[in-house]
């Protein structure tokens, strides 16, 4: 069978078994590379791709995604969270709470190392920060998952951007260099479309309660950041400035801020990791083996006189991204199927990751997180969600093409 058609059934087959089934991503995306390794005629060979996609990013990412879920754990259990949430609100005054809940998402998305962990780290104090200010949180809520998922697609070292710079080859520093200011530069339209969802005055929370001491609730945030600054700016920091290292040392930080709790705080981040993990390593074994199939040549020869070669990875990507809501998924598939287009390969990665944006609907977990959360209806959510991250994906993709001409 031809490896498109093999490529959109095993799609197919991934969209109906996680959404209709309800079937864990890593077993989705495990039979789904067999049935295209099978269509596809591959032979013994087929079950060494799967080992070879799931060791790649298992060795890439395991550190990376358990550090940041030990991170994240001692945030929730400290109430540290709701101190950087608190500390925010005093930066940018009282009357700026959509802002803030915009801010924390895209902050913590980062050392959490998975957008929808950050996201339910800080629904409680977002969801009653926007209670409190408007008689619903929804917005807010909105605005945090939003946010959440600029910083995720963009910054390294997100695992989204972990995998495109491995994958396509791309220096960590020119992925940041290009990512980091482009993220900033969507406060301003995510910002602006998340205030037209309602026109209530926005005011903020005081605090409740004893919070915990800043150095102990921002730490745990500012040591890793701090350490990978570190290394992209100095070659002999290189080593302590890797994202594996920089983010152990924050899990460490962690264990020992947490003290008698410590054990049973690394027990539930460890189950939370595995979870997560397990489906990017179902994402790694299916990219690999359809990058191994011959799609990557098939969909040039196909579609690269009708399409420019800008638009190819974006639009493969939201294909991807449309069927089964993995950004991960999304950016590792993509990545493996595009490497070998020829050109630049800062603009290949920023167009995948655009494409990571858009038509995130009914195959996206956390599609359904944000709707029960903010008990939205399906319309409600897609307006909520859907639109201003797709939103988010064009812009992006627009600032790639405007680099490819005007500084390539």
């Amino acid at each position: 069978m031809e490896p498109v058609i093999a490529f959109a059934l095993a799609i197919l087959l991934v969209s109906l078994m996680t959404v209709e089934l309800g079937l864990s991503p890593f077993i989705s995306l495990l039979v789904s590379a067999l049935v295209f390794g099978v269509l596809t005629g591959m032979g013994p060979e087929l079950l060494g791709f799967i080992s070879e996609g799931l060791a790649r990013i298992f060795s890439a990412l395991a550190i990376i995604v358990f550090s940041g879920s030990v991170i994240a754990e001692q945030l929730r259990r400290s109430r540290g969270v709701e101190r950087i949430v608190a500390d925010l609100l005093g930066i940018v005054g009282r009357k700026r709470g959509l802002f803030v809940s915009g801010v924390s998402g895209y902050l913590l998305a980062l050392p959490a190392m998975c957008c929808l962990t950050a996201y339910l780290i800080l629904e409680p104090v977002v969801g009653g920060m926007g209670r409190e200010a408007e008689g619903s949180g929804r917005r807010f809520l909105y605005t945090t998952a939003a946010f959440s998922v600029i910083s995720y697609n963009l910054v390294y070292p997100s695992p989204v951007m972990v995998a495109l710079t491995g994958t396509l080859q791309v220096a960590p520093a020119e992925a940041l260099k290009f990512g980091l200011p482009l993220s900033l530069l969507l406060f301003v339209p995510a910002y602006l479309s998340m205030r037209r969802l309602a026109a209530a005055e926005e005011e903020s929370q005081e605090e409740r309660g004893s919070l915990p001491p800043r150095l102990v609730s921002w730490a745990p945030v500012a040591l890793p950041l701090a350490l990978i600054g570190a290394g992209l700016l100095s070659p002999q920091a290189r080593m302590v400035g890797s994202p594996e290292v920089a983010l152990l040392a924050g899990a460490l930080l962690s264990a020992a801020l947490a003290k008698n709790e410590a054990g049973e705080m690394i027990k539930k981040a460890t189950r939370r990791a595995g979870v997560i993990i397990f489906d990017l390593c179902g994402a790694g074994a299916f990219g690999y083996v359809i990058a191994q199939g011959g799609l990557g040549p098939e969909i040039f020869a196909e579609l690269s006189l009708a399409v420019p070669a800008v638009v190819l990875p974006f639009l493969v990507a939201s294909l991807i991204q449309l069927a089964q809501g993995s950004r991960v998924v999304t950016a590792v598939i993509a990545a493996e199927i595009m490497k070998d287009l020829p050109g630049d390969p800062v603009t290949l990665l920023f167009s995948i990751s655009a494409g990571a944006f858009v038509l995130s609907s009914v195959s996206d977990p956390y599609f359904w997180l944000v709707r029960e959360t903010t008990d939205s209806d399906l319309k409600e959510t897609l307006r909520g969600y859907t639109l201003p991250l797709t939103l988010c994906g064009l812009l992006v993709f627009s600032a790639v093409v405007i680099r490819q001409i005007f500084f390539v």
